[in-house]
């Protein structure tokens, strides 16, 4: 599965062939950076590792005086790892949201009905996280355990919650805009 600030990337790269300053800048106009931190910097390195892995592929191109600029596009193996790595994203849950965002900022490049399966999947996985946060709630209230140990768990429960009820909404929109 590739990292968060790979998926990101390929994403991009999955949808048109860029060199790292377009890269940078499409980061920029999405509007990225206001819900994850990507350095410019990082971005360099991370191309480079996505190189080595042979995920993608990088052409000189030469434009008058202009100096080379490194033009990369997804190979096949790097379009098959983006797809496995953007499906995990929606199906599984983590308490750091990131890369679900990620999955949902690239769920077109999936199957329409693939993504609101995995969307179902999630809903039901978290119904589960759940129903098991609330047994242990009733557990440990019961019990001489501290009460901040009570609210983190009540915090958890929460979070999984608002998870279960935004997949929800998203799956449901997702079901009335078949052709969008």
């Amino acid at each position: 599965m590739l990292s968060k600030t790979m998926a990101i990337l390929l994403g991009i790269i999955e949808q048109q062939p860029v060199n790292a300053y377009e890269l940078n800048k499409w980061l920029s106009v999405m509007h990225v950076r206001d819900w994850y931190n990507i350095a410019s910097s990082t971005v360099y390195a991370t191309l480079k590792a996505a190189e080595k892995k042979d995920y993608i592929t990088g052409t000189i191109e030469k434009s008058g005086n202009m100096p080379d600029k490194t033009i990369y596009s997804m190979t096949d193996k790097g379009r098959a790892e983006f797809l496995e790595t953007i499906k995990n994203f929606l199906a599984d849950f983590d308490y750091d949201i990131t890369p679900f965002h990620i999955g949902l900022f690239f769920v077109k490049a999936i199957d329409r009905k693939e993504a609101a399966a995995l969307l179902e999947n999630r809903v039901v996985l978290l119904k589960k996280y759940e129903e098991g946060i609330n047994r242990q709630l009733k557990q440990i209230v019961q019990s001489e355990v501290p009460k901040l140990v009570v609210l983190n768990l009540k915090q958890n429960l929460y979070i999984v919650q608002a998870q279960q009820k935004g997949a929800a909404e998203i799956l449901l929109e997702m079901k009335a805009t078949k052709g969008a």
